[in-house]
């Protein structure tokens, strides 16, 4: 889908609200704004490791720094070429092409706003993200690896950094939002902001549930700001100048109240995720709110969704907290299908994927024995747990086998070191 729209924005009124709170209607709403998809089908995120930086304050040592970039269905690292500069076309032939594989796109392939397919001088289809040819390298071997960084100082990781191609106002970002899957505007705190669509009828908003009329504050425009980009000035009845991302009026939700919350999400209609990109999720799966562990992956009907992790100790915060540990991809991968045999399964049930299924964004494929695939977050294969009876459980949770002095104890082979657990998952 293309972001760019028609917008026919009408006149912009105020209507009071008792208490004095003021809200906006617009008397021609605006078009449908549509929202990018992060990857198309065949294309993942990673997260690989680049530089040092102090990882814990006060640590003794480095840990490097993650960024998230955009691989093939293998999970391995997508590469820019700079001497690509010719919409279209690849510079990139011959012994080159050999050591930097183009990205092939399928033959039913569909372009995007930001992905485009090119035909090579062979015919064969390439990917491009934002007309730049998509490469891998012959020396990464496994997820993860980003040997091809500044090769020759023309290779480069195709990183996501959606905010690259934007203008945005001081004070608002683009970052990626836990609950929202994708990344989205967020104010000066970090915390999420929605776009208002709608009329104000009768002097009072309509909500879904509960009232919401005072937890939407406006977010204001200084005195002297100016239009950028996809954003303008709305000028209030009090005196309020408020920022607009493509004709709609941006507000955060007080009940928003930890970095990557979306609480905001179905509270009243009229008020949207200011997603910029969203992220893939299978058919069947959705992001259930939790304070604790900033949001579960469940299915449908409300049964969270498990990964069987390795067990290790570091400092880098519990895995059960928000913002702790969400595990490392290869280790995932390396666990696979291993982490829970026939008899697991009795209890752990796996989440399979349709027949006709492809990876994407954070979630890949893992080819079962029986001939079905089974969905991977993150590098970790997903499953539900029949303990838990009512949508929202998480009985599952922090379920140890441990190793023994590698005796008749031991439930998993050597390379999963002192053991595994499952933990439940967070997008």
């Amino acid at each position: 889908m293309s972001v760019k729209s028609n917008l026919a924005i009408g006149v912009v009124v105020l209507a009071a609200i008792g208490g004095g709170a003021y809200f906006l209607t617009q008397q021609k709403p605006t078009a449908s704004i549509a929202v990018v998809d992060s990857t198309p089908p065949g294309v993942t995120f990673q997260k690989v490791k680049v530089g040092k930086v102090v990882y814990v304050p006060g640590a003794s040592s480095d840990a490097p720094a993650l960024v998230t970039v955009y691989a093939d269905s293998a999970g391995k690292t997508l590469y820019t070429f700079d001497k690509d500069t010719q919409p279209g076309k690849s510079a990139c032939a011959g012994d080159c092409a050999t050591t930097w594989t183009p990205v092939a796109a399928p033959a039913d392939a569909k372009p995007t706003a930001n992905w485009s397919i090119i035909t090579r001088d062979d015919g064969t289809k390439q990917w491009a993200l934002r007309d730049k040819p998509l490469y891998t390298f012959a020396k990464d071997k496994k997820v993860g690896d980003n040997n091809g960084q500044n090769v020759d100082d023309v290779w480069h990781m195709a990183a996501l950094a959606p905010a690259d191609a934007m203008k945005l106002p001081y004070g608002v970002q683009v970052q990626e939002v836990a609950e929202a899957a994708g990344q989205a505007l967020v104010d000066a705190r970090g915390m999420l902001l929605y776009m208002y669509d709608g009329d104000v009828k009768s002097g009072k908003v309509a909500c879904a549930k509960g009232p919401c009329s005072d937890n939407w504050r406006p977010l204001q425009a200084g005195q002297l700001a100016n239009a950028m980009g996809d954003f303008t000035v709305v000028n209030r009845d009090d005196g309020i100048q408020q920022w607009a991302y493509k004709g709609r009026p941006l507000f955060a939700y007080d009940g928003d109240v930890e970095l990557g919350d979306a609480n905001g999400k179905g509270v009243d209609a009229k008020f949207q995720a200011a997603l910029i990109e969203r992220y893939f999720l299978p058919t069947g799966v959705t992001i259930r709110p939790n304070e604790s562990k900033g949001g579960l992956l469940t299915t449908a009907d409300g049964k969270t969704l498990y990964a069987r992790d390795r067990v290790s100790f570091n400092g880098t915060g519990g895995h059960s907290a928000r913002g702790g540990d969400r595990g490392n991809p290869d280790t995932g991968l390396t666990i696979g299908l291993s982490g829970c045999d026939a008899d697991c399964m009795n209890t752990w049930q796996p989440l399979i994927a349709a027949a006709d299924a492809q990876p994407s964004g954070y979630w890949m494929l893992l080819p079962r024995d029986d001939g079905k695939k089974q969905w991977a977050y993150q590098g970790y294969a997903l499953y539900t747990y029949a303990g838990d009876k009512k949508p929202g459980d998480t009985i599952g949770q922090d379920t140890y086998n441990l190793i023994v002095n590698d005796g008749p104890e031991k439930l998993a082979d050597a390379r999963h070191g002192l053991g595994l657990y499952w933990r439940t998952t967070s997008p």
